[in-house]
């Protein structure tokens, strides 16, 4: 799991830590990690790995790799460090700040996972808690909070924003886009007898509003709109690639969907966007890097005044 800060942003206006929280111990666990003495323990790992596949469930995958849970036990060893820096400046958050982390994280795990007894199965299965993604939520606004308080972030200027364009412009281009109509019925026999009527000359709006099942479209002829082909399903796509000239319709097409009669209505070829488009969210990303780069580089400086000793062993916990 790539960890380029000790921060990451995970949902509008959530920013939680990917490591642990600094966890009370217990003489019968696994030492993992001291800091000035603070013990990390095995334990504490293994909370925040539960965590993280609640937070996170597609890198569930990665937690089996040792990497990874090094990894962690670092960033618990830094989240750490910060703590004892929030605490010695008195750094605390407001009764409406806390409510407000909680509230903002469990409105985007019920969002990602689509409900909330989706979401309550998930923390039962990663034998996690509420109560733990809560603490979790406060802990890591506070040390945000305190770092962009204390970390000076440089400002992204308009060179820089011009630089990072015209060296990647290839991610600032709009891909062709078809302008697509179709007509979906539920069986072969019965679009092969729509096809007819269109090589006859009916009319396409005409049949696809009185045939087609995909109602959304029918009632705009079967126009789809403008869409790059990699929106639709690969026998879908590769029929309409074959279309070349406005107003040719393909033969019966067969998804999953049912059968399909394609009409091509336009083509737009691919396109750069400007930077006049795009020089904001370049911007906003630069700006979180350099975010991202300055707060490291001071909880590497807290590091250096820290005796700091990690001993993860060769093998670790099963994930």
């Amino acid at each position: 799991m790539k960890r380029s800060a000790v921060l990451a942003l995970v949902g509008t206006g959530v920013l939680v830590l990917t490591a642990g929280c600094g966890s009370t111990t217990s003489a019968a666990e696994t030492t993992w990690a001291t800091v000035n003495g603070h013990t990390i323990t095995q334990q504490d790992v293994q909370t925040r790995v539960n965590l993280i596949k609640v937070l996170s469930p597609q890198s569930t995958s990665q937690l089996k790799q040792r990497t990874t849970w090094v990894n962690e036990t670092q960033e618990l060893v830094s989240e750490y460090i910060v703590q004892q820096e929030a605490a010695k400046a008195k750094f605390t958050l407001t009764a409406t700040q806390q409510s407000t982390a909680k509230s903002q994280l469990m409105s985007y795990l019920t969002s990602t996972y689509g409900s909330k007894t989706a979401l309550n199965a998930a923390i039962k299965k990663d034998k996690t808690s509420t109560a733990a993604l809560d603490s979790f939520a406060v802990e890591a606004t506070l040390l945000q909070s305190y770092l962009q308080k204390v970390v000076k972030v440089p400002t992204v200027t308009s060179s820089a924003v011009t630089k990072f364009y015209n060296t990647n412009m290839s991610q600032f281009q709009q891909p062709e886009e078809y302008d697509l109509a179709h007509i979906l019925v539920k069986t072969q026999s019965q679009a092969e007898s729509i096809l007819k009527q269109l090589q006859a000359g009916a009319s396409f709006s005409a049949l696809a509003k009185q045939y087609s099942t995909d109602t959304a479209s029918a009632k705009n002829g079967g126009d789809l709109g403008y869409a790059p082909l990699s929106n639709y399903v690969t026998p879908f796509a590769d029929a309409a690639k074959k279309l070349t000239q406005v107003g040719q319709i393909s033969g019966v097409v067969h998804s999953q969907f049912g059968y399909h009669i394609i009409k091509l209505l336009g083509i737009k070829k691919p396109t750069t966007q400007p930077l006049s488009a795009v020089s904001s969210q370049i911007q906003s990303y630069l700006q979180q890097q350099n975010q991202q780069t300055a707060q490291q580089a001071y909880i590497n400086k807290l590091r250096t005044k820290t005796k700091v000793k990690v001993t993860v062993p060769k093998t670790v916990p099963a994930s």
